[in-house]
C-alpha cells in the first residue's frame, strides 16, 4: 500500500494492493467508518459520534475501528478523558483510495478483492440513492452524471480516454478543500476487458 502525501503531511491518494488492507476494505461498515472520516479534510470522530453518524450502536463499531487503524486507513488523531475514561478521536490518513489493478491479476481467485469491489460499489451505490431520496441529486448547482457506457473504441483512443479521466480524478484531488464549497462525489471504474 503506497500513499502520496498532500502538503500537510496528510495521505492524499491511497493506493491499496495488499490482501490484508483489500479484508478490511471488503466490510461495509468499516468502508462507512473510512467514507465518514474521509469526508472532511479535518474530519475527527470518536467512536461514538461515528455511531451517531451511521445508526449504529458503538460497541459495534469498536472492532471494525480498530481493524481499519491496524491497516494504517485511520490513526487516533487525539485522545481526552470522558468521564474518567479515556476516549480516541480518529481521523483518516487519506483523502482517497485507488484500488491496484495488478492486485486482482495476481489475486483473481481471492474472495477478498470481490468482497472489496463489491463493497466499494455498495457504499456508492446506497450513498447515491440515499442522496438522490433526499432530493440532493439535483441540478440546482452542479447538475449530476450518471452514466454506464461499454462501447468499443480504437485503442489509442481507449488509451487517450483513460489518460484524460486519470488526469480528471488527479486534478479533483489536487484542488484544494472549501469550506463553502460544492461537495461532490466520484466513482469511477474504467477497464478494457481484452487489456488494451
Amino acid at each position: 500500500m503506497t500513499t502520496d502525501h498532500d502538503e500537510h503531511g496528510r495521505g492524499a491518494v491511497r493506493k491499496v494492493a495488499d490482501v490484508e488492507t483489500f479484508k478490511a476494505l471488503g466490510d461495509p461498515l468499516r468502508l462507512a467508518i473510512l467514507r465518514v472520516l474521509m469526508r472532511h479534510e479535518n474530519q475527527v470522530s470518536s467512536v461514538k459520534e461515528l455511531a451517531g453518524e451511521l445508526g449504529e450502536q458503538p460497541t459495534k463499531l469498536y472492532r471494525h475501528v480498530k481493524q481499519l487503524e491496524a491497516r494504517g486507513l485511520i490513526e487516533t488523531a487525539e485522545t481526552r478523558l470522558v468521564a474518567g475514561i479515556v476516549e480516541h478521536r480518529y481521523r483518516a490518513c487519506q483523502s482517497s483510495l485507488v484500488l491496484d489493478a495488478d492486485f486482482f491479476g495476481r489475486h483473481r481467485d481471492t474472495e477478498d478483492a470481490a468482497a472489496t469491489i463489491t463493497a466499494a460499489f455498495d457504499d456508492y451505490r446506497d450513498e447515491y440513492l440515499d442522496a438522490a431520496r433526499a432530493g440532493q441529486v439535483t441540478a440546482a448547482h452542479v447538475e449530476p452524471i450518471t452514466i454506464a457506457v461499454r462501447q468499443s473504441i480504437p485503442a489509442a483512443k481507449a488509451a487517450e480516454f483513460r489518460d484524460r479521466l486519470a488526469a480528471l480524478v488527479q486534478d479533483l484531488h489536487d484542488t484544494a478543500h472549501h469550506d463553502d464549497g460544492v461537495e461532490v462525489r466520484l466513482f469511477a471504474a474504467y477497464y478494457a476487458p481484452d487489456g488494451r
